[in-house]
Parts: C-alpha cells; sequence; structure tokens
C-alpha cells in the first residue's frame, strides 16, 4: 500500500500587496492552524515519511509548522520547484517516481490544483480543498509508478471541525 497526504497550505496574508504571490506569507489564522491540522494528524496515526512541498513562503511555513506538530525533522522537508504553478498530472508525475521505500508521503501544495489532484486520484467530487485541508487517499499498490485514479479516501480533516477556520484572520 502507499499513501499520499496532501495538504493545501495554511491561511496566507494580502497584509503586504507589494510582495509577489510566491513570497506571501502566513496570516494570524495560518498560522494557528498549521499546527493544529498537523496534530489531528499525528492523533489518527498518518506519519508522513517523506514531506515535498512547494517553494513558496507559505508552503514553506505551512509545512514546517506541519513537520513540527508531527515531529517530523523540518530540515528534512524538501521544497519542489515545480509544485508551484503545477498541473495535476505534473503531481502525479513527480508523485509516480517517488523512492519506493517510501509508503507514506505528505505532499504540500496550492489550490486549484491540490483539489483537482483530490478529485484526479480518488475520482470522489471535492467542491474545495480549504487552506489548511489535508486529504489523506490510499493506494493498493505496491510500486508509485502505479499510482492511478484508484485511490480511496483514508481521512478528510477540514480546518473549521477542528475550531481553526473561518474568518478573516
Amino acid at each position: 500500500m502507499k499513501r499520499l497526504i496532501l495538504s493545501r497550505h495554511a491561511k496566507s496574508s494580502w497584509k503586504y500587496p507589494e510582495l509577489r504571490d510566491i513570497d506571501r506569507p502566513l496570516n494570524k489564522r495560518g498560522r494557528k492552524a498549521a499546527p493544529i491540522m498537523g496534530g489531528a494528524l499525528e492523533e489518527r496515526g498518518l506519519i508522513p515519511e517523506a514531506i515535498y512541498a512547494s517553494p513558496s513562503v507559505r508552503t514553506r511555513m505551512t509545512s514546517a509548522l506541519l513537520a513540527e506538530a508531527l515531529g517530523f525533522p523540518t530540515e528534512q522537508i524538501e521544497f519542489i520547484d515545480s509544485f508551484y504553478g503545477t498541473s495535476p498530472g505534473g503531481v502525479v508525475q513527480f508523485a509516480s517516481k517517488l523512492d519506493e521505500s517510501l509508503s507514506s508521503v505528505m505532499l504540500v501544495g496550492h489550490n486549484p490544483t491540490w483539489t483537482d489532484l483530490c478529485h484526479r486520484l480518488t475520482g470522489d467530487y471535492l467542491e474545495n480543498l480549504p487552506t489548511s485541508g489535508i486529504m489523506v487517499i490510499d493506494f493498493d499498490i505496491n510500486h508509485w509508478s502505479e499510482l492511478s485514479n484508484q485511490g480511496k479516501i483514508n481521512a478528510l480533516l477540514i480546518p473549521r471541525d477542528f475550531g481553526c477556520g473561518g474568518g478573516q484572520d
């Protein structure tokens, strides 16, 4: 079995309009939500063996906060340039080449790609994976190269269900 943990970055700040999109940090709500969501994964025993994230500031911050809550070494997070602005197909192509010794991997990225990816990999409709939202998808496969749209949703963690969603900041 292989498992993908798809995490959308936490809520980002629009406080500094002069910043490029890739440079926007998390806002207060995002900094609060990410560790709570990581804790929800940890409580369920859904611990990744590797974390790969987009290089944007908000995904760097989100992945670090998730990792800390999961007891995952933040220095082992790998930032994948192609995740910023990629398509669902680009993420599938990346995942299909993952190290076979890994069975559970977290990918941290952006919408609309992450919502579309959840739909593509499971065949289940998801209107929107909200900021800080996490979908855990299990695949009955032995090799990442066999990754397909046959995934089964193990968990869908939505921030509002943990008291850390909604509101502006």
